[in-house]
């Protein structure tokens, strides 16, 4: 499919590609949160700050996802 094809659920590539990715940034928030902890209570600081770094990227990216999302529905 084409950037402009659509599923047949009637969204184009660009936003289920969006959509999905957000989806699965979201979910794996709740693994990294629980990854950072049990660093944390194995006294890992250094692996539990890398979980963290990881877990503040994801929200960058998925605010940005979002912002993208929701422009594109509304043009």
């Amino acid at each position: 499919m084409t950037e402009t094809e659509q599923h047949d659920f009637g969204v184009s590539d660009v936003e289920y590609n969006v959509i999905t990715t957000l989806a699965t940034l979201l979910q794996g928030e709740d693994v990294l949160e629980r990854y950072t902890e049990d660093a944390e209570q194995a006294g890992e600081q250094e692996i539990a700050e890398l979980f963290h770094a990881l877990r503040k990227h994801h929200k960058e990216i998925a605010m940005g996802l979002r912002a993208a999302l929701r422009h594109n529905l509304t043009t």
